[in-house]
């Protein structure tokens, strides 16, 4: 496998993962909400349920895992790779790289309405990472290791936070029902007493002097506080038929509705999210990626039969584990109390390492189909859509954005969770058909020709010349 299948393969692996995203990214994009997900799981273990699971097991957090694991090999490969045409160094030409994808994901998730941007992510963590280019093959294994390690224990740890919230929940609510008791018994008390006094002036006088005495017994406001946060907590793991409501309703309006209705979904997810938990998930396999890499995982160094057993152990223990959170995940919605006295680790302990397994397990499973030489037309035309990620993911955006929200079509909330992935594959073969049509005449996606010329800050050509092959190594690829 020369150095050109070598980046081939990379580009095949970002194609998959930008077309693998999408089936999970509708769900939000189409207004498949996890009230909606909780009716399904929580009712009769039907069809949609079984649809939903089997997308959850298999692309839920893999796709982009796959991508983490393209970009983190793409990293390394720009630092060794010679940028013919530019006077700048590597570091100064990295640096704007990464910053122009800061730009681009707040451009996609504030502007054109995705709060699911990834693109931000991905311009932070190179920043974080690029330093880590030179480690060797096995310390970047460990690094890999240790972000994982990491991920799992933050699971653990919001674990223990809900175990420490339903203690709590518990001196309050066994509290409180002494309150009502002792109330009660008083009360009852005081009636017989009533009832024996017969004197009318006697009987006024007593109920006045036992309304004044009467001490109210209350919760303080930490203990109110304390026993509203179980009781948020628990609700949200039940379904709701109105709760979507007031989601459909905004995301039914004009841009400027829609815009306050995101904002703080993408401030959370530009944020909060990635510096609690992105940092590790997409840390962890971009590590992965470079790792690989130094291992020859993308290059003719792996020997096919070493692909076929990592893509089969990887396999077998990534779905072993998912088997392990679904089942538990369900046990955890129909009586999280019960699950937390039951249980010393939550459903989502294992998660990273199913993460990690199944998709170094389908990256095996693509680079045994590309070594044994099957199905080239088809890994040629993803690995088109690979070459050019960045504009391809931005049509997405633009695509679903305007036939889901307000401003648009409007479908928000208005489909099946069947008919979201007819939309999906609909999606795919216009972004295919776009994409070969667009690389008969230009060399570079338009949003990554665009990201050249401002990263080298000025005009690149990027209509081809003349009839040529493909290119498949690119100055600003990831």
């Amino acid at each position: 496998m020369s150095d050109s299948s070598r980046i081939f393969s990379l580009d095949v692996l970002r194609g998959l993962a930008l077309l693998g995203m999408l089936i999970i990214s509708i769900w939000e994009f189409g207004g498949f909400t996890n009230n909606q997900k909780l009716h399904f799981i929580l009712g009769a273990h039907g069809g949609n349920y079984k649809l939903f699971t089997a997308v959850s097991v298999l692309f839920e957090n893999k796709m982009q895992a796959l991508l983490s694991l393209a970009i983190g090999a793409g990293l390394v490969l720009f630092f060794k790779k010679q940028h013919r045409g530019s006077s700048l160094s590597n570091p100064d030409l990295y640096m704007r790289r990464q910053t122009w994808l800061l730009i681009f994901g707040v451009f996609n998730a504030i502007v054109l309405l995705w709060p699911g941007d990834i693109i931000f992510h991905y311009g932070v963590m190179g920043i974080l990472l690029f330093a880590f280019w030179r480690m060797s093959t096995r310390g970047l294994f460990i690094a890999a290791m240790i972000c994982t390690l990491i991920y799992c224990g933050k699971n653990f740890w919001n674990y223990a936070d809900d175990k420490k919230t339903y203690k709590k929940y518990k001196v309050v609510a066994t509290l409180d029902k002494k309150i009502l008791k002792d109330s009660l018994d008083k009360k009852k008390a005081d009636s017989l007493l009533l009832i024996n006094v017969r004197d009318t002036i006697v009987r006024k006088t007593l109920k006045d002097s036992l309304s004044r005495s009467v001490k109210k017994d209350t919760l303080t406001k930490t203990q109110v506080e304390e026993k509203q946060a179980w009781e948020g907590l628990v609700k949200r793991l039940k379904y709701d038929s109105t709760a979507d409501a007031a989601e459909n309703k905004a995301m039914r309006s004009g841009y400027g509705a829609t815009w306050n209705h995101l904002l703080g979904k993408a401030k959370n997810r530009e944020s909060t999210w990635l510096y609690k938990t992105g940092i590790w998930e997409i840390g962890s396999m971009m590590f992965l990626g470079m790792a690989l890499l130094g291992l020859g995982f993308f290059t003719n160094r792996f020997s096919t039969k070493r692909f076929l057993l990592v893509a089969i152990i990887a396999l077998i223990a990534g779905f072993l584990l998912s088997w392990f959170r679904i089942q538990y995940y369900n046990y955890k919605l129909v009586d999280y109390a019960k699950y937390i006295d039951r249980h010393k680790i939550p459903y989502n302990q294992f998660l990273p390492l199913e993460i990690l397994l199944l998709a170094t397990g389908y990256a095996s499973v693509l680079m045994l189909l590309l070594r044994i030489k099957i199905l080239g037309g088809l890994w040629r035309t993803i690995a088109a859509a690979g070459r050019s990620f960045f504009s391809n993911y931005f049509l997405q955006t633009l695509l679903c954005t305007f036939f889901f929200y307000g401003y648009g079509f409007g479908y928000f909330g208005r489909l099946t969770q069947l008919e979201l992935y007819f939309i999906v594959v609909e999606i795919w073969l216009a972004q295919i058909v776009l994409t070969i049509l667009w690389f008969r005449f230009y060399r570079r996606g338009p949003v990554e020709w665009l990201w050249c010329c401002l990263i080298n800050g000025k005009w690149l050509p990027n209509k081809k010349i003349s009839v040529e092959k493909p290119l498949t190594a690119r100055s600003f690829d990831f």
